[in-house]
């Protein structure tokens, strides 16, 4: 079969029954499948945060206070998350590739446009774009993991998907800085264009179609609704869409702010605001490597409770943080932390409802970038009324008590039913 990949179908419980749409793969095909929706992770986080550390360096050419140009963030944030009642769907009826495949089509175009914005108007409107398209991606990759790898397995494959993506985090924040340093923040906007160029490349060369069911439907609102009903009825679903919320609310507000609390402390180049930020990625990575041998010595409610409360703790480090590196060392524990904590979320997202396993992920997106578009907002409010410290203390919190609410009551439906 092309590329290698044997498609056989994935039967659960040694049985014949197969949810719709699931699919197996062997090894090499395995391989392929995660490496081709890596590069789609990669090209996607790497253009998402790589406004934050060249805030500055916008309002300074357009001449735009610093509070509205952080508004890029949301922008980009709010229209991924409004796109997922839509996609997530699409991506169920008319095939998860096909719809991936438009998805990066546009997202590239539209990254490309923000090269060459004149006014900031335009820049705006290239990163809506942007965020729509790009709702279609990690949400839709992440659908067709779970619909590779069984359960036991998805939570290490999942886990190695956003390892590419959070390379793409990791490079896009500090590549931005030290590219806005060295020919401008347009030149960083043009290496996130030409990454979602090569992500459309391959997600046209190297993710044949047969590894997707073959029966398609049209999309109807009707449908749509229909699975979304089905993905509510499972009483875990408001646990993780509540929690990933709370995280994007908790973290993401404060990162379009990084070059602000820099200069406060007597940095704020670009570049410094790059690294600091990267270092969210950086726990990150070190919580992907670690994933595999943490799952085999703690339970999964555990891992929730202790990435709140690390993450927490981080978000609390950067009140008092005195220089960019310390704040750096803050930002990679909270990543550890977040990371513990979204990739299990993440992993009982795809098991919510295996029959609309698109909508569920789309929806476990819509609500974490529902929290992430209104962060800087809030954060930017109570940052300039209340001053950094009380700012970071307060998501510091809300983290924290998210990650423990969140294992608790995940361990408590899991018992009622016998689960645990």
């Amino acid at each position: 079969m092309r590329g290698g990949l044997a498609v056989r179908r994935a039967c659960r419980g040694g049985t014949d029954r197969c949810w719709p749409g699931e699919f197996k793969l062997d090894a090499e095909g395995e391989k392929r499948l995660l490496l081709v929706l890596g590069l789609c992770g990669f090209a996607s986080a790497f253009a998402a945060r790589s406004t934050d550390p060249i805030v500055n360096s916008i309002a300074a050419q357009f001449q735009a206070p610093v509070a509205t140009v952080a508004l890029l963030s949301s922008c980009y944030a709010l229209p991924y998350g409004l796109g997922q009642p839509v996609l997530g769907p699409m991506g169920d009826a008319a095939g998860k590739i096909s719809v991936l495949r438009v998805c990066l089509v546009v997202f590239a175009l539209a990254l490309a446009a923000g090269v060459f914005a004149t006014s900031l108007e335009q820049l705006f409107v290239s990163r809506i774009l942007a965020g729509v398209a790009a709702g279609g991606v990690i949400p839709l990759a992440l659908a067709m993991v779970g619909d590779a790898f069984a359960y036991e397995r998805r939570q290490v494959a999942i886990s190695r998907f956003l390892a590419a993506a959070l390379i793409g985090q990791l490079l896009g924040v500090t590549s931005s800085g030290v590219m806005a340093d060295w020919v401008g923040w347009r030149g960083a906007l043009a290496v996130t264009a030409l990454a979602a160029l090569l992500a459309v490349v391959g997600v046209f060369a190297g993710l044949p179609a047969e590894a997707v069911r073959r029966e398609r439907s049209r999309f109807s609102v009707a449908d749509a609704m229909g699975r979304y009903r089905l993905v509510f009825a499972n009483p875990r679903s408001l646990v993780c869409f509540g929690t990933v919320f709370v995280e994007g609310l908790a973290i993401y507000g404060v990162l379009p702010f990084v070059p602000e609390l820099l200069q406060a402390r007597g940095g704020g180049t670009a570049t410094q605001a790059g690294f600091v930020i990267a270092g969210l990625g950086l726990g990150g990575m070190a919580f992907s490597a670690s994933v595999s041998l943490l799952l085999r010595r703690f339970p999964v409610y555990l891992l929730m409770r202790a990435g709140g409360l690390l993450g927490g703790l981080g978000l609390a480090g950067l009140a008092a943080a005195p220089n960019w590196f310390t704040m750096l060392a803050c930002f990679t524990a909270l990543g550890f932390g977040f990371f513990m904590l979204h990739n299990s979320l993440q992993n009982r997202a795809t098991e919510l409802a295996p029959t609309a396993r698109g909508s569920a992920i789309a929806l476990h997106a819509f609500f974490f970038f529902l929290g992430q578009a209104l962060a800087p907002p809030a954060f930017g409010a109570g940052l300039h009324r209340l001053g950094a410290e009380p700012a970071l203390l307060a998501c510091a919190v809300i983290l924290a008590l998210g990650g423990v609410a969140a294992g608790l009551l995940l361990k408590r439906a899991d018992i009622r039913e016998g689960l645990a």
